[in-house]
């Protein structure tokens, strides 16, 4: 008897699917999903590219998150308040915006940041701590091939605070038990992406300042702050679609590295979860 082949396959593919999957057929299936590495190959790095690091498990909200905030985190921010408010003129403080500071509350600054309107505040030691407020440095690309990371840091590695750059190998060391996002800037061609970290090395040595407000202001710096203005000041761009610097007069008008991940000029080259 000649067996029609097509009838037999056919059949037999009605078969799988009749049948229900086998605990070994399920395991090899899972298998063969292959999980994305934490961190992005540093091969594909060019001048430019952003990179957001955040500890494994931890999460950037937009919403008010039920969790406590650590002890560490709302002292750094209270001090900084406390910076900005005994000399508000020399760090970009407005009168206006000084006032409302005088009343605000890390409790009223974490229910902000979680509606998506705050900076990054990220330090390495904030990164150990389950709700993150987020980070994000520029990637240059040394002469001999080697990545660096200019970043706005309240504390760098060897202790180093303000606009700082560090080999990535040893920006990473700085970290424990993290995942790192990389994008790059859809608009921008690679000379002029080149010249946003030229824009960013300029400002080394730079103070880190929470509260300096204005994203054109160069006299102080947080990290999402130092892309947004090194952006515009280069290509003319708002990367976030948004030209004013002071963000309408909201309050408070931080440009965080949440909305920086999600804007529609950044393409996320690397991501090992959600952000």
């Amino acid at each position: 008897m000649r067996h029609d082949r097509r009838a037999v396959v056919k059949g037999l593919g009605a078969l799988a699917v009749a049948l229900p999957a086998s605990p070994v057929l399920a395991v090899a299936q899972t298998a063969l999903k292959k999980a994305v590495p934490d961190f992005p190959d540093s091969r594909n790095f060019q001048w430019g590219d952003l990179l957001w690091p955040k500890k494994k498990g931890a999460f950037v909200p937009r919403t008010r998150s039920l969790a406590a905030a650590p002890n560490a985190e709302r002292g750094a921010w209270e001090a900084a308040r406390q910076k900005a408010l005994a000399d508000p003129a020399q760090t970009g403080v407005s009168p206006e915006v000084a006032e409302k500071l005088k009343a605000m509350r890390f409790d009223d600054f974490e229910r902000i940041y979680h509606t998506g309107q705050a900076p990054g505040q990220a330090t390495r030691g904030l990164l150990g701590d389950t709700v993150s407020v987020g980070h994000v440095g520029l990637i240059e690309i040394a002469a001999n091939g080697g990545p660096y990371v200019v970043e706005a840091t309240p504390q760098g590695p060897g202790g180093s605070a303000g606009v700082v750059r560090t080999p990535y190998a040893e920006w990473l060391k700085a970290y424990a038990n993290i995942q790192v996002w990389h994008g790059r800037l859809r608009d921008l061609d690679a000379r002029r992406r080149a010249r946003v970290v030229e824009a960013a090395l300029a400002q080394l040595g730079k103070p880190y300042d929470f509260f300096n407000f204005n994203l054109n202001d160069d006299r102080g710096f947080y990290c999402s702050k130092l892309v947004w203005q090194s952006v515009w000041r280069t290509a003319s761009i708002a990367v976030d679609d948004n030209p004013d610097p002071q963000r309408g007069k909201l309050f408070p008008p931080w440009f965080s590295p949440k909305a920086l991940i999600g804007v529609k000029r950044v393409e996320v080259l690397h991501k090992p979860g959600e952000y």
